[in-house]
C-alpha cells in the first residue's frame, strides 16, 4: 500500500501500543528487586516506548495535517472516535515511564522539562477530545446499540490517567516551587473528577445495551477488558493524590482517601471475574479474531495490576501480592502474543489496510 495510502488510514487506536507496553514496563519495574531480568526487561519495554511513541507520533500528525478530512470522519463515528484520545494517554504514560523507570540514567531537570511536556500535552488534548467526544454524540439523531461498548470508557480512563504523570510532577517539583506544585495538583484533581463522573455517567448506558440486546460482535471482546482501565487507573491515581495533597498541605490525613481507594480497587475483583468469563464466551464460541483491538488487553490490565501492587505496598496483605503476580505474568503472556501478532500484521500491510466497515454512523444536526 502507498505510504499516502497507509497515513491516510492511519488507526487513531494505534497510541493504545504505548499505553500497553509503558504499562507492562511500570509493572515489570515494580519486580526490580527481585530479579536482574526483571530489571533488564522494564528499561527494554521503556526504551522500546519511546522507539514505538516517536514512531507513531510523525503519522498521527501528518494524517490531521494532509488528511483532515479522513480523521475528522473517524473523529465524528461513534465506536472510533473514542480511540483518539489513545495519543494523549500515550503521552501521559510515556511520562510515567520517564519518572519511573528513567530516574537513575536522566538528570532531575530534564525529567521534570519532559514530564511538564507531556503532562500539559495530554492533559490538554485529552480534554480537548473528550468534550468533542461527547458534544459529538449529544448532537447525533440516534445510536444503536451496535456502537456501544466499553470502549466508551476510554474517555473516563484518559482523564483519570493525568494524575499519573501529575502525581509524580508534584513531588519533584513541590521543594523549589510550591506554587507550581499546588497547581499541577489542583489541575490533577480536576481532571480526575472529570474522569470519575464520566465513568458514573457511561458505565450504565453501556451495561444497559449489554444486558438488553445481543452481545457484539468476538471482533469487540478485548474491549471488555476495558472496564479495568477505570478502577485501575482510578485505584493507583487516588492513592498518589491523597499522598501529594497531605504533602502539600491540602490534606490533613489522606487515610480516608487511600480508604476510597481500596474500595474503588475492590471492585475490580468483580470486573476482572467478568471480563475473564465474557473472553471465554468468545474463546469458546468460535475465537477472538486479531484485530488492533487486542490492546484492549494490555494496557487496562496492566493498570489494574499496578493497582494491585499499590494496595499490597499499602496494606502488606501477601495474598494480595500473590494475585499482583498472577496478574503480571498473565499480562506479560498477553503482551508477548499481542505485540508479535502486531509486527506480524505490520509486515504482512494488514493492519496497515482501511479498517473493516463499521456501524452506520447515525445523523447529525441536533
Amino acid at each position: 500500500m502507498p505510504n499516502g495510502q497507509i497515513l491516510k488510514h492511519f488507526s487513531p487506536a494505534w497510541f493504545a501500543t504505548v499505553m500497553g507496553t509503558g504499562g507492562l514496563a511500570n509493572v515489570l519495574y515494580l519486580f526490580k528487586d527481585n530479579s536482574p531480568l526483571l530489571h533488564g526487561a522494564a528499561v527494554s519495554l521503556w526504551w522500546l516506548n519511546v522507539v514505538l511513541f516517536l514512531i507513531l507520533v510523525g503519522p498521527w500528525i501528518v494524517r490531521w495535517l494532509f488528511h483532515y478530512q479522513h480523521a475528522f470522519a473517524d473523529l465524528n463515528h461513534p465506536l472510533l472516535s473514542n480511540f483518539f484520545i489513545t495519543m494523549p494517554a500515550g503521552c501521559i504514560i510515556l511520562g510515567t515511564n520517564f519518572f519511573l523507570i528513567g530516574r537513575p540514567y536522566l538528570s532531575a531537570g530534564f525529567l521534570v522539562g519532559l514530564g511538564v511536556v507531556l503532562w500539559l500535552s495530554g492533559a490538554v488534548l485529552a480534554f480537548v477530545f473528550g468534550v468533542y467526544g461527547m458534544y459529538n454524540l449529544m448532537r447525533m439523531e440516534a445510536v444503536g446499540p451496535e456502537p456501544i461498548n466499553f470502549a466508551w470508557l476510554m474517555t473516563p480512563v484518559v482523564n483519570i490517567v493525568v494524575p499519573l504523570l501529575g502525581n509524580p510532577l508534584v513531588a519533584a517539583l513541590a521543594p523549589g516551587g510550591w506554587t507550581k506544585a499546588v497547581l499541577i495538583n489542583l489541575v490533577d484533581v480536576v481532571f480526575y473528577g472529570i474522569g470519575l463522573l464520566l465513568f458514573l455517567t457511561m458505565f450504565p448506558i453501556v451495561t444497559g445495551r449489554l444486558i438488553k440486546h445481543k452481545m457484539p460482535p468476538a471482533a469487540v471482546a478485548p474491549t471488555f477488558w476495558i472496564l479495568l482501565g477505570p478502577v485501575g487507573v482510578g485505584t493507583v491515581a487516588l492513592l498518589g493524590l491523597a499522598d501529594v495533597s497531605k504533602m502539600l498541605g491540602l490534606l490533613v490525613d489522606g487515610e480516608a482517601v487511600k480508604f476510597l481507594a481500596l474500595i474503588f480497587w475492590g471492585f475490580g475483583l468483580w470486573a476482572f471475574a467478568l471480563t475473564a468469563v465474557v473472553t471465554m464466551h468468545y474463546v469458546r464460541s468460535g475465537g477472538v479474531p486479531f484485530t488492533l483491538s487486542w490492546w484492549a488487553f494490555i494496557f487496562p490490565l496492566a493498570a489494574y495490576t499496578l493497582a494491585t501492587l499499590e494496595v499490597f505496598r499499602y496494606t502488606g496483605v501477601a495474598a494480595v501480592y500473590w494475585y499482583g503476580v498472577a496478574l503480571a505474568v498473565l499480562l506479560a503472556l498477553l503482551w508477548a502474543a499481542t505485540f508479535g501478532r502486531t509486527v506480524a500484521g505490520v509486515f504482512s500491510g494488514r493492519l496497515l489496510l482501511p479498517p473493516s466497515p463499521s456501524p452506520t454512523l447515525p445523523k447529525q444536526g441536533k
